[in-house]
């Protein structure tokens, strides 16, 4: 991924980072995040886990599209699948050999890598107007 402020595409090494973070905080049993003596909002553990599966959802509805429509080995499309999300650049070779749907397909990915990500932050990111009633809290055992 790229770094934040960057043109690059994909997931960003700082969402990554939180996401890692965020697990690592859940196994000692933390009850918040804390980096460098500074402690990160859960709303932003929140975004980080929204935009990592969003992403992820992209990169795999993507490949079982390319795998539908293209005749090529699945880890080249996987590949290509990939590096279309990051907008890394990278290629096994069997982008011009894939037909019209299937690009079409890797100019979504494309699209959906550098757009989409940062566009699924800043619609979560929003402040929604507090409700005048909350609901009773309920455990629920995760395992």
């Amino acid at each position: 991924g790229a770094s934040p402020g960057s043109t690059g595409g994909g997931i960003k090494t700082s969402t990554f980072a939180i996401v890692i973070l965020n697990l690592w905080r859940n196994l000692t049993g933390k009850d918040r995040l804390e980096v460098f003596k500074r402690e990160i909002p859960d709303s932003v553990t929140q975004q980080a886990l929204a935009v990592l599966v969003g992403g992820i959802s992209f990169v795999v509805l993507g490949y079982f599209m390319l795998l539908l429509f293209e005749d090529h080995p699945p880890l080249d499309l996987l590949f290509e699948t990939v590096s279309a999300y990051a907008t890394v650049g990278l290629s096994t070779g069997v982008t011009s050999s894939l037909s019209y749907a299937g690009r079409i397909v890797i100019i979504v990915l494309m699209f959906a890598g550098r757009v989409g990500p940062l566009s699924l932050g800043l619609a979560i990111g929003r402040r929604h107007a507090k409700g005048k009633y909350r609901y009773p809290r309920g455990n629920i055992s995760i395992g």
